[in-house]
């Protein structure tokens, strides 16, 4: 951000951040409701019946517990961003940056609801179900996704630097909601370890742990990258590079360990790599650098 602002640029940020907040705190938390039911009854009545033998005792728990983290992680978010608006129309220069970091939650997180849709809902065991419909939890998807690069874009800035904002921002959310779903899978084969308490390496290996958890707590740091990029502060760079790199191996071991496995879904875990080491490129390249968050840009 180049932290330049009109006044009417200024008022209407303030308005984006006080209508997302209230959104957020008002209406967020029943659509995250309304698209875990769904999920968890696919998941229970339609899934384990035709699959018995499937992985399907760590998937409830871990879907009850992450819907519910981001609905508390919403309301949070909602209540900064409505507390904060009245900086924002003042041109606080932190005001910004912190509320496009917020505004990333409900854009990833609407991204992490709509998969299991995907995945249990609208995929079923003889086909596609024709009346499963989109999750309610998508406005907050679209909704978080509109706000964030209003705040982004609504700014005085030349198109190169809006250009490079856009590819920089907008790949840094699209990997961190890659890297929470990946995270999603590691957990739930880590979790389903028959050889427990022992660590048998057909079923929870490092490379689980590192694919799961610790792909987990990576997501914070894509959020903490965008917001400090935003203020053009080295830490959002370091942030965003240290992420990109370790998402990248970690993905790529997964995969490789999944493969050997014979595992479906193992390409999943190749492209979510591939996303995090595209993104390492980006952070790397000087024309990104030099409009992003170099001192010296303009």
């Amino acid at each position: 951000m180049t932290g330049k602002t009109t006044p009417t640029q200024r008022n209407l940020l303030a308005l984006v951040a006080l209508l997302m907040g209230l959104f957020l705190m008002l209406r967020a938390p029943f659509l995250t409701l309304d698209t875990l039911n769904p999920c968890l009854r696919n998941l229970i009545e339609v899934w384990q019946v035709a699959e018995p033998n499937g992985v399907w005792d760590t998937p409830v728990p871990i879907l009850t517990a992450t819907f519910h983290v981001w609905m508390a992680l919403f309301v949070f978010a909602g209540a900064v961003l409505v507390v904060i608006a009245k900086d924002i129309r003042a041109g606080k220069p932190w005001a910004r940056p912190l509320a496009l970091a917020l505004l990333a939650l409900p854009a990833v997180g609407g991204l992490s609801f709509f998969i299991p849709w995907m995945v249990l809902v609208v995929r079923q065991p003889g086909g596609k179900n024709p009346n499963a419909g989109m999750p309610p939890a998508l406005s907050i998807m679209v909704l978080g996704l509109v706000a964030y690069f209003l705040m982004l874009w609504l700014e005085q800035a030349d198109l190169k630097t809006k250009i490079a904002q856009g590819v920089v921002f907008g790949w840094l959310g699209i990997t961190a909601g890659m890297v929470y779903m990946n995270a999603q899978h590691g957990v739930r084969y880590f979790m389903h370890n028959p050889s427990a308490p022992y660590f048998d390496p057909r079923y929870s290996h490092p490379e689980l742990f590192l694919g799961g958890y610790v792909l987990y707590a990576s997501t914070a740091l894509f959020i903490i990258a965008i917001g400090f990029l935003a203020a053009r502060h080295p830490l959002g760079w370091y942030s965003g590079v240290v992420a990109a790199l370790m998402t990248a191996v970690v993905m790529f071991l997964v995969f490789l360990a999944r493969h050997q496995a014979g595992a479906s879904g193992a390409v999943e875990w190749l492209r979510g790599a591939l996303l995090s080491l595209v993104l390492l490129v980006i952070l790397g390249v000087p024309w990104f650098r030099e409009r992003v968050w170099e001192p010296h840009a303009g």
